[in-house]
């Protein structure tokens, strides 16, 4: 009989394949191809941009699929098990996130966060103190689903901390959205009608938190 853990663990391999695939091809036409960046800031810079937005979704997935399961029982719950599964790997994800953008934090690569002298602005201290607040958060939350700690855990405890995703979600959301909007408004952003990253996970995030809060309010015809 097929263990279902190394079942979960297969399909969600899958979907990470699928996810960053298409992750990084994007930024590749959007970035190297469309805007001219060259090639040589694809294993970093451009890279670093896939795992971003590969995060963001699969954590979101994780968020979506009890919500889904409301209004598609039939379709979703039998995959609901996949939700720790995809929210481990997507917080893995957003760790090399923050270890690559450390490597690469420097006014040469991201000029609009700082101000003659090299210092933080505005934009560039905001961003970093919510993308801070979201990595500890995710940090807690996944430490809680270790076998060993949620064990010694009520199963209501465990349920009270993994709702505070919900809130490194938030702090997701305006990491990106404050890194990224200046961008959203001008016509050079928009070549061949290809939105950013910053964007594309913005608007994602706006639609698992909506969709979380339908779902507060939904109530199934009986």
């Amino acid at each position: 009989m097929t263990d279902p853990k190394s079942v979960g663990w297969k399909k969600t391999s899958a979907i990470v394949f699928i996810v960053f695939g298409l992750c990084l091809s994007y930024a590749i036409f959007r970035y190297n191809i469309v805007r001219n960046v060259p090639f040589d800031n694809l294993p970093l810079y451009i890279a670093n941009k896939a795992v971003a937005l590969a995060a963001t979704i699969l954590i979101g997935l994780s968020f979506l699929l009890g919500p889904l399961a409301r209004f598609w029982p039939n379709q979703i719950s039998p995959h609901l098990y996949l939700r720790k599964h995809l929210g481990v790997i997507g917080f893995g994800m957003a760790s090399l996130h923050a270890i690559m953008s450390l490597v690469l934090l420097n006014p040469a690569n991201y000029s609009r966060f700082y101000v003659q002298g090299g210092k933080f602005n505005l934009i560039g201290e905001s961003s970093m103190l919510f993308g801070i607040l979201a990595f500890l958060v995710f940090a807690a939350i996944s430490i809680t689903s270790l076998p060993p700690i949620e064990k010694h855990m009520h199963p209501d405890q465990w349920k009270t901390v993994q709702r505070f995703g919900y809130l490194a979600y938030i702090f997701v959301l305006l990491h990106v959205a404050i890194m990224g909007f200046q961008g959203w408004f001008r016509p050079e952003s928009w070549q061949y009608g290809l939105a950013s990253i910053s964007l594309i996970s913005t608007l994602f995030i706006i639609f698992v938190l909506v969709m979380r809060v339908i779902v507060i309010g939904y109530s199934p015809k009986k």
